[in-house]
């Protein structure tokens, strides 16, 4: 098992599509806010590894026991996060971080039994797709910005982001709940949203990060 430094490195380069195409490591540094020389220095030591491929000028891309390792680790994490609402009721909006600290210490073992007691669950609290067997696709792609004004949307989908779990549960905007776009405001980037008597507002940041369907 590798450090918990270089998991954190590999679910960064698939963060940005690294499975198909090459992540600078500007990109990489401004993601973990971690300094280039360092980025460098990880990235190489990933290569030799073999579990990331370079390319000059172009970046740093996973390859395929990358991919393969990768998969495992966000595997392991939304079955954590599955694991720590519905068997010691956690919120949605605290499972994240306690997630992060287990996905590195537990065996292959435990989290096969997981997956098992679970009843092999399709996604993740948030919405997130559990991947197996190389698939890995997420089933909802569509953000609230792609929809327009007057539109009714059921949440499907919420990217990890603590401060946007906790606002969005302080809103009662949780997964399969339907809200209404009320308006869009690109001036000052944000989108106005509705669910029963409760307006919230979401910045184009916040909105770009939540997925629906109509």
């Amino acid at each position: 098992m590798l450090t918990e430094e270089k998991e954190d490195y590999l679910k960064a380069i698939l963060t940005h599509d690294g499975d198909h195409s090459f992540v600078s490591n500007k990109t990489l540094s401004q993601y973990l806010n971690i300094k280039p020389p360092s980025v460098s220095e990880m990235v190489n030591r990933l290569e030799k590894s073999g579990y990331v491929e370079t390319k000059p000028y172009k970046g740093v891309k996973l390859s395929e026991t990358g991919l393969t390792y990768t998969l495992d680790i966000i595997k392991r994490h939304r079955l954590l996060e599955l694991f720590l609402i519905k068997i010691l009721q956690y919120n949605w909006e605290e499972v994240h971080q306690e997630a992060e600290v287990l996905e590195h210490r537990v065996s292959h073992l435990f989290v096969d039994r997981l997956d098992k007691l679970l009843d092999y669950p399709i996604t993740c609290p948030h919405g997130g797709v559990i991947p197996r067997e190389n698939q890995y696709k997420e089933l909802y792609t569509t953000n609230l910005l792609s929809f327009e004004t007057g539109d009714i949307v059921t949440i499907k989908r919420v990217r990890d982001r603590t401060d946007l779990l906790i606002y969005l549960s302080s809103k009662a905007i949780l997964i399969d709940e339907q809200i209404e776009i009320i308006n869009r405001d690109d001036t000052n980037k944000v989108i106005i949203v509705k669910k029963g008597d409760q307006v919230t507002v979401l910045s184009y940041d916040n909105a770009a990060h939540i997925y629906a369907e109509k």
